[in-house]
């Protein structure tokens, strides 16, 4: 049987020509260290690192969300602090209070907590990020507003916003919310910090209460019902402080978690989709072989039939 001529020489060129593309197609590898560079390349596995990525990028948006409530729920622990120490100077006023106390005496304890009182709506404005921490949804809005006497001394605390909570997704299916409503009178949802009607807290009120019976001289309503008041402050504070605490413990474990997941996707990824450089180079070398070793064949054959033509 008489082979083409033409025939054996297209069959030399596809054959060096598949072996010039694996070669290239292990430089490329190698030198990227990227095994998959076309979904071509191994379909399954591709399909697997894309899922893969899919679940990374998720992964790096919890990550976002958690820190961004770690953030906040820092900052709203620094104004819960200075809150307890502004409530506590209160309360040491409050109880000092006796029938034998002077009028200059209580006067000065009023211009006092006249000033405290002004330091915690200030706290209860506190912004951050551009953001008003304790407006629930509406973080555009101010929490608290106030009312002044000729004497700019506060009167009333009118609160904005809402009690709305600002939510997020940390983990799949899972969202919490790193921010207090500064009050809620709805009897439901989250507890409002500075007022809320379950409890019976009403922070502003009971402080201007103080304020102005100290002015007043009327210090047996503030033994009876102001010092009462205060202690319901004081609880409703108490709870926003260990519910802070939990929720950074939370986020610390959330973190924590979403990092390990986040490790083990890479680990995943890169199993699929990297070069085994090693083995990369091995099948390289061979490649380049066969190549040699196939031009050299086609030379000794063209050799040879064209010594037979001469003959």
């Amino acid at each position: 049987m008489r082979v083409a001529s033409n025939s054996f020489a297209n069959d030399l060129v596809r054959h060096l020509q598949m072996l010039n593309r694996r070669q290239s197609t292990l430089q490329t590898q190698i030198s990227s260290g990227q095994r998959i560079q076309d979904a071509s390349d191994d379909p399954l596995a591709a399909q697997r690192v894309l899922a893969l990525r899919d679940n990374s990028a998720a992964t790096d948006q919890y990550q976002n969300n958690i820190q961004s409530h770690e953030d906040f729920a820092n900052i709203t622990a620094s104004s819960l602090q200075n809150l307890q120490k502004i409530l506590n100077r209160v309360q040491e006023i409050a109880v000092s209070v006796d029938d034998l106390a002077s009028k200059e005496d209580l006067q000065s304890k009023g211009a006092e907590v006249a000033e405290l009182l002004k330091q915690a709506v200030q706290i209860g404005n506190t912004q951050f990020r551009g953001e008003y921490i304790f407006s629930g949804t509406k973080v555009d809005l101010a929490a608290l507003s106030t009312t002044v006497d000729a004497d700019k001394r506060v009167q009333a605390v009118a609160f904005g916003g809402n009690n709305s909570e600002m939510e997020s997704e940390v983990a799949p299916g899972v969202t919490l919310s790193s921010r207090i409503p500064a009050e809620n009178s709805s009897g439901s949802g989250t507890v409002g910090l500075f007022a809320d009607s379950r409890s019976g807290a009403d922070l502003f009120k009971h402080l201007v209460d103080l304020q102005n019976q100290l002015l007043n001289g009327d210090a047996a309503t503030i033994q009876s019902t102001t010092n009462n008041d205060l202690k319901k402050d004081e609880e409703n504070l108490l709870y926003h402080v260990a519910s802070n605490g939990a929720l950074q413990s939370r986020l610390e474990t959330l973190s924590s978690t979403n990092k390990d997941q986040k490790l083990a996707l890479e680990n995943d990824i890169s199993k699929y989709a990297d070069t085994d450089i090693s083995q990369a180079i091995v099948r390289l070398s061979q490649q380049q072989t066969a190549y040699q070793a196939t031009l050299q064949s086609a030379a000794s054959m063209m050799n040879l039939s064209l010594l037979s033509y001469l003959r």
